[in-house]
């Protein structure tokens, strides 16, 4: 997909759902090596508990997840939207279970793959190109199954969390965190804080923690937690390093320019950046005016399916 196209369909909400893998896979091939080299090989938010690092608090999260869905030796996991495997490798390591990890991106397979090879963990991990509303596994393969903010790109999300549910075993635990809008944003604020993300990000909309606990029960699911996960550690600094990060690299390819806030980047003529700069920088924007705006949060979940017996 050349760039053209892919502005054309990111612009646009209708063609953000009927070209939604296209457009994924077009955003990701551009963004990944860029990504990597600003934030790391985990491609979500972090909770922080105190003064420790980006890195430090995304491992923390991740395991804090792994611990909650009570993941260990011999058990089967799955992680949807995987990435280049960040959470899937440091999760089967901090809990000895075995994770498979599925994404659109090919490009990102195979870096997720030749990375668990190289902390030797490829026997313990398994990454495949396959889609989150359709996976290849039989019902019930999975005794748990976590994402980390990527049901945000699925266009159809019921179809979604119902597809989730039907791989998970009776009893088995599904829970994540997800890119949300907030309940009762009126047309107005959704088009100033809503779009842009979704533009940015390739995402075809966003879901509102109501609408997230809603899928979850019409998949057949036990719902046991649906929260902003901001009630459980500190999220604003991650806006924070979204805004430093930002201007990080927009300074080593445009050392002269003085700016002192995040929104000066938009006085950037889209020439002076590369591609893919351009589309974090904007993308940065976006969060986190949304977030700081209150309209943008993430979510938090836990649910089980019903094993035999459960009301």
């Amino acid at each position: 997909m050349n760039d053209t196209e892919f502005r054309r369909i990111a612009a646009d909400p209708q063609a953000r759902t009927a070209n939604y893998e296209r457009m994924v896979v077009a955003y990701y091939d551009r963004v990944t090596d860029t990504y990597r080299r600003a934030w790391g090989d985990s491609f979500h938010f972090a909770l922080f508990s105190g003064a420790e690092t980006l890195a430090e608090a995304m491992v923390a999260t991740e395991r804090r997840l792994a611990d909650e869905g009570g993941f260990g030796p011999g058990m089967r996991v799955l992680d949807i939207g995987c990435g280049v495997g960040g959470p899937a490798l440091n999760i089967a390591e901090h809990s000895g279970a075995h994770v498979t990890g599925v994404n659109v991106v090919p490009h990102q397979v195979e870096i997720a793959r030749r990375r668990a090879a190289k902390r030797g963990l490829a026997e313990r991990t398994h990454f495949e190109v396959a889609d989150g509303m359709s996976m290849p596994f039989p019902d019930g393969a999975f005794d748990a199954v976590y994402i980390f903010e990527a049901g945000c790109h699925m266009p159809d999300k019921a179809r979604f969390y119902v597809e989730c549910a039907r791989v998970l075993r009776p009893g088995g635990v599904f829970l994540g965190l997800e890119w949300l809008q907030r309940d009762g944003l009126t047309a107005s604020e959704a088009a100033q804080h809503i779009e842009p993300i979704c533009r940015c990000f390739a995402v075809p909309h966003l879901a509102t923690l109501a609408e997230l606990e809603r899928y979850l029960e019409a998949a057949g699911l036990l719902v046991e937690v649906v929260e902003d996960v901001s009630v459980s550690g500190n999220i604003l600094r991650n806006w924070e390093l979204v805004d430093a990060k930002n201007m990080d690299g927009v300074r080593s390819f445009v050392p002269t320019l003085v700016m002192t806030t995040v929104k000066a980047l938009r006085s950037i003529a889209p020439g002076l950046l590369p591609p893919a700069l351009r589309i974090l920088t904007d993308g940065g924007v976006a969060l986190t005016e949304a977030a700081r705006a209150g309209a943008f949060l993430i979510g938090h979940w836990r649910a089980r399916k019903p094993a035999a017996g459960d009301r």
